[in-house]
C-alpha cells in the first residue's frame, strides 16, 4: 500500500508540474503590416498582482533596446474569458490585477528591423516579419515572463506557411503538419535560441560528434548554404582540434540572413548564443562572403566555451529589466576574439607572418580607446559611463588574451596556454554553475600558475599598459612603438568596400603617396587585379602582403581598376614603377631573425610552429 500510495503521489505531482508552464502560440500565416499576434496560455499564478516583463536588454548585446516598446494592444483574460485590468508600468512591463484568475494574454508585436524608432536594434538581435518570405524570431522580441517565474518551462507553438522550415539550435522540437512546438526548460534557454523561418536553404555537416546546421536566407540567391558549409566546416574542424578534439555541444546552428542594399541599423555582423549564432551580412557571392563568415564564425562559435560553460552569476541568472554587468568582458569577448584569430595560425589556415599583422591591427585598434581605464571597470559600466569604450573588448581584450597565453606558456614550459586555462574553468564550473564575479582571478591563479594573479592586478584590474615588448620578446618577436619603415607601397590611398560588386574601392586620395599619384588613381576606382592576379576579397590581405613581399623597387606594377563611366564601369590598367615609401607605424611587430633556441621553443608552443 505504501508503494502504491507513493506512486499515486508521484503521478499527481508530475501532472501538476506538467501543467505549470508557459504555452505561447503564434501564426506566421497571419502577419499583417509587419505585426504578429502573440497569445499565451499562462502558467498557474498564485499572486493577486503579477507583472509581465519583456526584456530591456539581453545577454550578448551590451545595449539597452527596450524590446517591450514593440508590443501593443496588450490584453489579459480570466478563466471565464472576461477581460482583466492591465496597467502598463513602462515600456517593458505590464501589471495585471486579480492575477490568480489569469488564464490568457494576447498582444501584437512589431518587427524591429524597419520600425520607426530613434535607434534601430542591431539586426542580429532583432526580429523580421516579411510575410511569406522570411521570419526572424529572436525570441526576446516576442515572448516575456512573469516576475519570479523565469525558470518555469516554456512551450512555443509556431504555425508556419506551407514549405517553410524553422532553423534553430534547439533540439526539443515536435512537428505536427505546419505547426512546430519548441520546448525549453526556462526563459533563459528560450531567449538563447533564435529561430528563422523561410523556404529552406540548409546544409547539415558533422564535426566530431556534433551536428551542425548551416541555414541561409538570400532573397536574390547570392550565396548558398552548401557553398558556405565547406569553409565553415574547415574552421570548425580546427576549432574542434583546438579545444581538445571534442566540441561541448551536440547540435549547433549557423543562421545566416543575407540582406540586399543597405543595412537598416548601419551595421552588419552576428550575435552569439550557446547553441547557435545569427548572422546579418550583405548579399555577395559565396567566394567573396566566405572569408567574412569564417572570421565572424570563428569568434561566435567559440562562445560555446564562454559564456556557455564559464559565466558569472550576473550572466547565469541574467536580470532582463535591471541588468548587472560582470567585470569579465576581457574573457567573454576578449579571450573569445583572441581564440578566433589564434586558432587560424595554430591550425595552419594562416601563416605566422599574417598572424602578426592581426596582432598589429589589434594594437592599432586599441590605440583609439582609453588605455588607462581598468578593463574590469569598463566592463562593469559598459552600459552607461563607459559605453563608448565597449568595442575595445575586440581589440585590447584580444591582446590581454595573447599576453596571458604567452605568460602561461612561459611559466609551464609551454605545456599550458589560455585554451587549457579555459578548459580547466569549464571543468570547475560548467553550464549550470556560475562563478562569483570577484573571485575569478583567484580561481584562475589556483588552477594555473600564481603569476597570473599579479598579471590581472596590474593589467586588467589596474591601469598599467600591457607589456607588449617584454612579453613578445619571450617568443622571439620584436616590438617597436612609433617606428619609421620603408616598404613597397600600393599608393597609401584609403580603401573601402562595395558590397554590391564585392570589390575594394578608393574612398579617399587625401593621403596618397608618390606611388599612388604616379599610378593615377581616382576616387571610386574599384580594384580588380594587381599584376594580373585578380583580387579576392576573402584573401585580399594575403594578396597585398604577398605583393609587398615579392615586389622590389623599380619593378613595373600594373593595377587594373574598374572606373565608373555613366551607369557602369570600364576597366583600366594603371602603371608605375614600384618605389620604397617611408611610412610611420604606430606599432611594429615582426619576428626576430636572431631568436634564441629558448625563444623559438616557446614560440612553437604558442603558435604551433617556429
Amino acid at each position: 500500500m505504501k508503494k502504491l500510495f507513493g506512486l499515486i503521489f508521484v503521478l499527481a505531482a508530475f501532472n501538476l508540474v506538467a501543467q505549470n508552464k508557459y504555452e505561447f502560440f503564434v501564426d506566421l500565416n497571419k502577419v499583417s503590416s509587419d505585426l504578429i499576434q502573440v497569445e499565451l496560455k499562462t502558467p498557474e499564478i498564485k499572486e493577486d498582482v503579477i507583472i509581465y516583463n519583456m526584456p530591456k536588454i539581453v545577454p550578448g548585446t551590451y545595449h539597452i533596446y527596450d524590446f517591450g516598446q514593440y508590443a501593443m494592444d496588450f490584453e489579459a483574460f480570466d478563466k471565464q474569458g472576461n477581460a482583466m485590468s492591465v496597467n502598463r508600468l513602462d515600456q517593458n512591463r505590464w501589471e495585471i490585477s486579480n492575477a490568480s484568475q489569469l488564464d490568457k494574454i494576447s498582444y501584437w508585436v512589431e518587427d524591429t528591423w524597419d520600425a520607426e524608432v530613434s535607434e534601430l536594434v542591431f539586426e542580429p538581435a532583432g526580429t523580421n516579419f516579411e510575410k511569406d518570405l522570411n521570419i526572424v524570431m529572436n525570441n526576446h522580441g516576442l515572448f516575456g515572463y512573469f516576475d519570479g517565474m523565469k525558470r518555469v518551462p516554456y512551450e512555443v507553438h509556431v504555425t508556419h506557411p506551407e514549405g517553410f522550415y524553422g532553423s534553430t539550435g534547439l533540439s526539443d522540437i515536435v512537428s505536427n503538419g505546419n505547426t512546430d512546438t519548441y520546448k525549453t526548460d526556462n526563459y533563459m534557454d528560450l531567449v538563447d535560441s533564435p529561430i528563422m523561418y523561410n523556404e529552406p536553404d540548409t546544409t547539415f555537416i558533422k564535426v566530431g560528434d556534433t551536428d551542425v546546421l548551416i541555414s541561409v536566407y538570400s532573397r536574390n540567391k547570392a550565396a548558398s548554404s552548401e557553398e558556405l558549409a565547406k569553409d565553415i566546416k574547415e574552421i570548425l574542424e580546427l576549432q574542434k582540434d583546438y579545444l581538445g578534439g571534442k566540441l561541448p555541444v551536440d547540435k549547433y546552428a549557423f543562421i545566416i540572413y543575407l540582406y540586399a542594399g543597405q543595412s537598416g541599423s548601419g551595421g552588419s555582423g552576428a550575435l552569439e548564443h550557446s547553441y547557435s549564432s545569427f548572422y546579418y551580412l550583405p548579399e555577395m557571392p559565396s567566394e567573396q562572403l566566405s572569408g567574412f563568415v569564417v572570421d565572424v564564425a570563428a569568434h561566435e562559435f567559440f562562445h560555446i566555451v564562454t559564456p556557455l560553460n564559464i559565466h558569472s552569476k550576473e550572466i547565469g541568472d541574467f536580470d532582463y529589466i535591471n541588468p548587472k554587468m560582470s567585470r569579465h568582458l576581457w574573457m567573454y569577448e576578449g579571450v573569445t576574439e583572441y581564440f578566433a584569430g589564434h586558432v587560424q595560425v595554430y591550425g595552419g589556415m594562416q601563416s605566422p607572418e599574417e598572424y602578426l599583422d592581426v596582432v598589429e591591427s589589434k594594437m592599432n585598434g586599441a590605440n583609439g580607446f582609453k588605455d588607462d581605464l581598468p578593463f574590469t571597470e569598463m566592463s562593469l559600466e559598459c552600459l552607461d559611463e563607459h559605453k563608448s569604450q565597449y568595442a575595445n573588448v575586440y581589440q585590447k581584450g584580444a591582446l590581454i588574451g595573447m599576453c596571458l597565453d604567452i605568460l602561461l606558456r612561459e611559466k609551464t614550459d609551454g605545456k599550458i596556454g589560455v585554451k587549457d586555462m579555459m578548459n580547466k574553468l569549464s571543468q570547475a564550473y560548467g553550464k549550470e554553475v556560475s562563478f562569483t564575479d570577484d573571485q575569478l582571478f583567484d580561481k584562475i591563479a589556483e588552477l594555473t600558475v600564481p603569476e597570473t594573479r599579479e598579471f590581472f592586478k596590474r593589467y586588467v584590474e589596474g591601469k598599467e599598459e600591457l607589456p607588449f615588448g617584454e612579453y613578445l620578446a619571450k617568443v622571439g618577436v620584436n616590438y617597436q612603438k612609433d617606428a619609421v619603415v620603408k616598404e613597397i607601397s600600393l599608393g597609401s590611398v584609403m580603401l573601402s568596400f562595395n558590397p554590391e560588386t564585392g570589390r575594394l574601392f578608393v574612398a579617399d586620395m587625401g593621403n596618397a603617396d608618390e606611388f599612388g599619384k604616379a599610378l593615377g588613381y581616382k576616387t571610386n576606382d574599384e580594384l580588380v587585379a594587381i599584376n594580373g592576379e585578380v583580387l579576392n576579397i576573402t584573401k585580399v590581405q594575403e594578396q597585398m602582403a604577398n605583393y609587398r613581399k615579392n615586389t622590389k623597387p623599380g619593378d613595373k606594377v600594373e593595377v587594373e581598376v574598374a572606373r565608373r563611366e555613366g551607369d557602369g564601369f570600364k576597366n583600366k590598367t594603371l602603371k608605375a614603377k614600384a618605389v620604397l615609401v617611408e611610412k610611420n607605424k604606430k606599432f611594429l611587430v615582426e619576428f626576430n631573425p636572431d631568436a634564441t633556441p629558448e625563444q623559438l621553443k616557446l614560440r612553437k608552443a604558442w603558435l604551433g610552429r617556429e
